[in-house]
């Protein structure tokens, strides 16, 4: 690993900014600095060098959000990783849409933010994510059926069970198993992890699917 990565760690708690900073330097050659505000954090952002930030999605002044939104414009110089403990399936869709390396939640292991980390610095370093992980990520997405690519699709443009069955023509049963089918396909634990792998494979940017005409 390069000495001295530079790892922005924005929270508003403390003990948190400590725990992350103390995790991450003893598994790499890490300089780390911390804001304990969005506010703090913006106000220094353009002459900041490039790095990574591990960003709160609860802050006080500027919120999270508007940090990271603000960061998506500047994708050559900051790669961000979202940790929160607070968050919905649309915030989470939205991060991965403007670019986060990966939407972390709270309690989480340090080894998937380590992989964030060194995945961010790869995009930062090389401008791409590394070829094998979008490759894996694109194999387990062309495994999708039609009506499991359909219904992946709209779930990861953040439409609900209810809205996915009317455009499917599926009752709420036939939606849930779907969806499970998805999951299983993709080998994801959660919808999280499916967004995750979707992000990777491109899917986040495909047009709006076809209604189903059953």
């Amino acid at each position: 690993m390069t000495a001295g990565r530079l790892l922005y760690v924005v929270d508003d708690e403390a003990i948190v900014r400590a725990s992350i900073v103390s995790l991450v330097q003893a598994h790499g050659a890490y300089e780390c600095r911390e804001f304990a505000n969005g506010d703090a954090f913006l106000s220094v952002l353009d002459g900041l060098e490039p790095g990574c930030v591990v960003l709160d999605l609860q802050l006080d002044g500027a919120s999270g959000v508007t940090a990271m939104r603000a960061l998506a414009e500047r994708p050559d110089r900051f790669r961000t990783i979202v940790v929160t403990g607070f968050s919905d399936l649309s915030i989470a869709i939205e991060a991965f849409r403007a670019g986060v390396v990966d939407f972390l939640h709270k309690p989480y292991e340090i080894r998937p933010l380590l992989d964030a980390l060194d995945r961010g610095f790869h995009l930062l370093e090389q401008g791409s994510e590394p070829p094998a992980l979008v490759a894996g990520a694109k194999a387990l997405v062309a495994r999708l059926g039609g009506e499991e690519a359909e219904l992946f699709a709209r779930l990861i443009r953040g439409e609900t069970n209810e809205e996915i069955g009317r455009a499917l023509r599926l009752d709420a049963r036939a939606v849930q198993i779907v969806r499970a089918r998805v999951l299983s396909t993709l080998e994801a634990p959660s919808v999280l992890a499916a967004i995750r792998i979707a992000a990777l494979a491109g899917w986040l940017d495909r047009p709006a699917p076809r209604i189903s005409t059953r």
